[in-house]
Protein backbone atom coordinates (compact mmCIF):
# COMPACT_ATOMS: atom_id res chain seq x y z
CA UNK A 1 0.00 0.00 0.00
CA UNK A 2 1.16 3.51 -0.78
CA UNK A 3 0.48 6.37 1.60
CA UNK A 4 -1.37 9.24 -0.02
CA UNK A 5 -2.43 12.68 1.16
CA UNK A 6 -5.67 14.55 0.66
CA UNK A 7 -8.12 16.96 2.26
CA UNK A 8 -11.09 15.81 4.29
CA UNK A 9 -14.30 16.80 2.52
CA UNK A 10 -16.67 15.64 5.23
CA UNK A 11 -16.57 13.83 8.56
CA UNK A 12 -19.88 13.30 10.36
CA UNK A 13 -21.36 10.59 12.60
CA UNK A 14 -18.22 8.46 12.33
CA UNK A 15 -17.95 8.44 8.53
CA UNK A 16 -16.09 10.67 6.11
CA UNK A 17 -14.61 11.24 2.67
CA UNK A 18 -11.19 12.39 1.52
CA UNK A 19 -10.80 14.34 -1.75
CA UNK A 20 -8.70 12.22 -4.11
CA UNK A 21 -8.29 11.44 -7.80
CA UNK A 22 -9.90 9.75 -9.66
CA UNK A 23 -12.56 9.48 -6.93
CA UNK A 24 -13.06 10.34 -3.28
CA UNK A 25 -11.97 7.89 -0.57
CA UNK A 26 -14.38 6.71 2.14
CA UNK A 27 -13.23 6.27 5.74
CA UNK A 28 -14.76 5.16 9.05
CA UNK A 29 -13.78 6.43 12.49
CA UNK A 30 -12.30 3.01 13.33
CA UNK A 31 -9.34 3.68 10.96
CA UNK A 32 -8.38 7.07 12.43
CA UNK A 33 -4.90 7.10 13.93
CA UNK A 34 -4.59 10.07 16.29
CA UNK A 35 -6.67 13.25 16.21
CA UNK A 36 -10.19 13.19 14.77
CA UNK A 37 -10.14 14.90 11.36
CA UNK A 38 -12.52 17.66 10.38
CA UNK A 39 -13.49 19.11 7.01
CA UNK A 40 -10.52 20.91 5.46
CA UNK A 41 -7.83 18.99 7.37
CA UNK A 42 -5.01 17.48 5.34
CA UNK A 43 -4.59 13.79 6.10
CA UNK A 44 -2.28 10.95 5.16
CA UNK A 45 -4.00 7.65 4.41
CA UNK A 46 -3.73 4.18 2.89
CA UNK A 47 -6.48 3.25 0.43
CA UNK A 48 -7.63 -0.18 -0.69
CA UNK A 49 -10.25 -1.19 -3.27
CA UNK A 50 -13.71 -1.89 -1.90
CA UNK A 51 -16.85 -3.44 -3.31
CA UNK A 52 -18.33 0.04 -3.52
CA UNK A 53 -17.68 2.63 -6.24
CA UNK A 54 -14.81 4.27 -4.37
CA UNK A 55 -11.82 2.93 -2.45
CA UNK A 56 -11.78 2.98 1.34
CA UNK A 57 -9.06 4.17 3.68
CA UNK A 58 -7.47 1.67 6.06
CA UNK A 59 -5.50 4.27 8.01
CA UNK A 60 -6.15 8.01 8.35
CA UNK A 61 -3.89 10.45 10.21
CA UNK A 62 -4.21 14.24 10.39
CA UNK A 63 -1.04 16.03 9.27
CA UNK A 64 -0.09 18.85 11.66
CA UNK A 65 -0.58 22.17 9.78
CA UNK A 66 2.81 23.45 11.02
CA UNK A 67 4.56 20.37 9.64
CA UNK A 68 2.69 20.72 6.35
CA UNK A 69 3.63 24.42 6.06
CA UNK A 70 7.29 23.66 6.74
CA UNK A 71 7.32 20.86 4.15
CA UNK A 72 5.77 23.19 1.56
CA UNK A 73 8.34 25.87 2.42
CA UNK A 74 11.25 23.44 2.04
CA UNK A 75 10.02 21.31 -0.86
CA UNK A 76 7.50 23.61 -2.54
CA UNK A 77 3.74 23.26 -2.74
CA UNK A 78 2.48 20.03 -4.27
Amino acid sequence: MNMATGKVLLFHNGYGFIAAEPCNVFFHRSVIDGDTPKAGDTVRYDAVPSGMNSPKATSVRVIDPAVLAEAERVFGAS
